[in-house]
């Protein structure tokens, strides 16, 4: 993320006490460049490293394959079940131990999404080291080639469809141009191409946005929420809106691209709400990050899933990359972004509205 030294924290998970503290003791000695005051938490059992997994954050975890309720790869891949993202990704850096020098399980751990195979005999605290610092590096390399590659199929997507449709209907109007003597039926033809041409140049520039705004942040700074949240208020066309800014909070992120996710939640307020709706941008109850809200009719139950996926949109006239750019904002910090609303039938959710909520947000 940043240039600053980081806290790299590693799960040890082995059951034999002497391995653990030899381990442990070389993992807290790794003090090179990022590697800096290393964390160590020691379980000894696969159901004990899920529940921690499941409730705490870890850069790596070093898993020994021989465990008491679980042997060799079965090992890694009941880890991987718990902990794979949507994206088909470990959600952390997994460096495999074992006692065995055994070629084919070390290919086959890697082919199954190790990053690396150390055997227990052959470590001390170089060896460690490297494979702590190249693990945590290889895995956040995985991570940024399925986001380009995801990327690259929204845009074959859009070049396929979504820009080929108002292109041919530009074309085709232009022929009419062309070939009509009717004045009548050439404004028409060329209204309806200036309409196309328009709306080709909003989905390009709505391409260039996703793949600006999908590169993982590397150098976040400290950004003052309110600040970032009202700066860009002023930038946008609000009509009578009220925005509502209840964020004392000042988080580590890319300024320009902070500002590009509360533009595009002003903008969906104000499309789908109206142009009197009230925005609200505040913390979440536990601290660990910020919602943006609306007063506005809510999203229904049913499309709640789907409003971050590119090309959703319940507008007439809208390119349904909006929010699928609030989305790879939020997932180029590492930021988790969920949406809430109440649809007029149901009773879930007496606050009506949008709701977007932005978690994993690191504090300064």
């Amino acid at each position: 993320m940043s240039n600053t030294q980081k806290t790299i924290d590693v799960l040890l998970v082995e059951d034999n006490p002497g391995d653990a503290a030899l381990i442990d003791r070389y993992v807290r000695e790794l003090s090179d460049g990022a590697l800096a005051r290393p964390a160590v938490t020691h379980v000894e059992s696969l159901p004990a490293a899920v529940d921690r997994l499941s409730g705490e954050s870890f850069d790596v975890v070093l898993l020994d394959l021989g465990l008491p309720d679980s042997n060799g790869i079965e090992t890694l891949e009941r880890l991987q079940n718990h902990i794979e993202t949507n994206e088909g990704l470990s959600s952390v850096a997994i460096v495999v131990l074992t006692g065995l020098n055994d070629n084919e399980t070390a290919v086959e751990a890697i082919q199954r999404g190790a990053q690396d195979y150390l055997v227990k005999d052959n470590i001390d605290g170089n060896v460690l080291e490297r494979a702590v610092r190249y693990a945590v590096e290889r895995h956040e390399q995985e991570r940024q080639l399925k986001r380009q590659n995801e990327r690259l199929d929204q845009f074959a997507s859009v070049v396929s469809h979504d820009l080929r449709n108002p292109l041919s209907i530009a074309m085709g109007n232009i022929e009419v141009i062309q070939q009509s003597d009717d004045p009548g039926a050439v404004e028409s033809a060329t209204e309806t191409a200036t309409d196309a041409l328009a709306r080709m140049d909003e989905l390009i520039d709505d391409l260039l946005a996703v793949a600006r705004e999908g590169k993982s942040v590397d150098d976040p700074v400290p950004v003052d929420l309110t600040a970032s949240a009202r700066r860009t208020w002023n930038t946008v066309d609000t009509g009578d809106m009220s925005l509502t800014v209840d964020a004392d909070l000042t988080v580590l992120a890319d300024d320009g691209r902070l500002q590009q996710l509360f533009e595009n939640l002003y903008r969906n307020a104000r499309e789908h709400a109206g142009t009197h709706a009230s925005v609200t941008v505040g913390t979440t109850a536990a601290g660990d990050g910020f919602f943006v809200a609306d007063d506005g009719p809510g999203i229904p139950a049913a499309d709640r899933d789907d409003v971050f996926e590119p090309g959703f949109t319940s507008h007439e006239n809208g390119t349904g990359f909006g929010l699928n750019i609030v989305h790879e904002i939020a997932r180029a910090h590492d930021w988790s972004v969920t949406v809430a609303g109440r649809d007029p039938h149901e009773t879930d959710d007496e606050r009506g509205g949008a709701r977007f909520v932005f978690r994993d947000v690191e504090r300064v």
